[in-house]
């Protein structure tokens, strides 16, 4: 018995009349025959209508653990490693990689928020922060919208940094916490902007391999030269992030690493 999935002229949906997708078998019509609307989110049987959408919870012990080796058939093309690191099996293929948490995620798993949401590089706040310009009337971050919205596209919009990273770089008010090399952006106005200048790293001090977390406690900021050799075992970065990790274990260990 093969089911075929297809598009056929005069097969539209219902509620939204978008084109749907149909599921019949090539062999007989006694067999159930479905249209999929992905707009509206539906299945619908051929002769029944609409399938209504029901909670799993209403199900019975017994079939729960049937539905449940049922899906495990299904091919799993992210393998999950540990609790907040996201480290996942690539698909045909032995190696790993890795995505950063999502702000929602990284308090779901660590039961905190992640601080560091705005940062101001400005030593005198009345001036503005994209143009370094005298800041008129009631005016606190910007002298115009324009500076604004370059300062938005510039910060946020064309960072090129996942939220999480971001926020570590933020922290660390975008230097490199092993040599002290200035990693941010200045801007043609000679104003110091909190984005990256594309040589800005950030480091596990516990691999994820090892288990080690996405806590902002186990996460640096590095240039990626120090990244570099750091990990070709050259001394001075080995050394210095080396005593950055004691240090860390000694007062956040438990956060650190991640739980299974």
């Amino acid at each position: 018995m093969n089911y075929h999935r297809f598009k056929h002229l005069g097969a539209y949906c219902p509620k939204c009349s978008r084109k749907v997708e149909l599921l019949f078998s090539e062999e007989t019509s006694e067999l159930p025959q479905f249209y999929i609307c992905f707009k509206c989110k539906i299945i619908g049987q051929f002769g029944i209508g609409e399938l209504s959408t029901n909670e799993f919870s209403a199900f019975s012990p017994e079939r729960k653990k049937e539905i449940k080796a049922f899906i495990e058939e299904i091919p799993d093309k992210y393998r999950y490693q540990a609790k907040g690191s996201q480290l996942r099996l690539e698909e045909k293929s032995d190696t790993y990689t890795r995505r950063w948490l999502s702000l929602y995620e990284y308090e779901k798993a660590f039961g905190e928020k992640l601080g560091f949401e705005s940062i101001d590089f400005r030593e005198d706040k009345y001036l503005c922060k994209w143009c370094n310009q005298p800041l008129e009337g009631r005016r606190r971050s910007f002298c115009s919208d324009r500076c604004s919205r370059n300062y938005g596209k510039a910060t946020f919009f064309k960072r090129g940094v996942s939220t999480l990273p971001y926020r570590i770089a933020s922290r660390d008010r975008f230097y490199c916490r092993v040599t002290g090399e200035d990693l941010a952006v200045t801007n043609r106005f000679g104003v110091r902007i909190p984005a990256s200048n594309q040589q800005l790293e950030i480091h596990h001090l516990v691999f994820v391999s090892e288990h080690g977390s996405d806590h902002e406690t186990n996460l640096l900021t590095v240039s990626k030269q120090v990244h570099q050799d750091y990990h070709k075992g050259e001394v001075y970065a080995v050394q210095a992030i080396e005593n950055i990790k004691e240090e860390q274990l000694r007062m956040h260990s438990d956060k650190m690493y991640t739980k299974k």
